[in-house]
């Protein structure tokens, strides 16, 4: 027998399931669960394309994305722009480099620092997976009206900076504003 049932039951306790309640967290209606369930539902898709396509994870993708976007990036500037820790950063950088999707040069000053960039076959990689990315957002676009989508763009604009001073201030300022124990 499990030790905490044995011992509610030599405690003299029952357990049973706690009853439903109205005050606290519903999962299926907070924002950033509901914003999350939207983008694993269409992730999938893509992310399939990609690994069964290109063989890329999805930090290789990610990665990818930065790197078609911004050429030279080092690994810190891939870290934070990906949301990536630097084991993550480090892998995706040379599945990139086993796949001939990117190259790694040493920094000029300093060879830790490497700069990595996109070739012309990451970069053919990368527009057949951003065309699919941006059938997807096309098709979710298009259940909005023009008003919706501009005021979507503004609301996500604001979503984005304070989810970042949410993300910044901690847990602990987040129970302190809310008066928590």
């Amino acid at each position: 027998m499990h030790f905490a049932t044995n011992y509610a039951n030599l405690a003299g306790m029952k357990q049973s399931a706690a009853p439903a309640s109205d005050d606290g967290l519903k999962l299926s209606a907070w924002l950033p669960y509901r914003l999350f369930l939207v983008t694993a539902q269409v992730a999938r898709p893509l992310e399939r394309f990609y690994s069964e396509t290109f063989g890329l994870s999805q930090a290789g993708w990610r990665i990818l994305a930065v790197i078609a976007e911004r050429d030279a990036a080092n690994a810190s500037e891939i870290g934070r722009a990906c949301a990536l820790d630097p084991f993550a950063v480090s892998r995706g950088i040379g599945q990139l480099t086993e796949l001939g999707f990117a190259v790694r040069r040493s920094g000029k000053s300093d060879r830790r620092f490497a700069a990595v960039s996109i070739t012309r076959s990451g970069r053919a990689a990368f527009n057949r997976i951003a065309a699919l990315g941006n059938a997807i957002e096309a098709r979710l676009l298009a259940r909005l009206s023009e008003s919706e989508r501009a005021t979507l763009d503004s609301a996500l604009t604001r979503l984005e900076g304070e989810s970042a001073r949410i993300d910044a201030d901690g847990w602990r300022a987040l129970r302190d504003d809310a008066g928590a124990p």
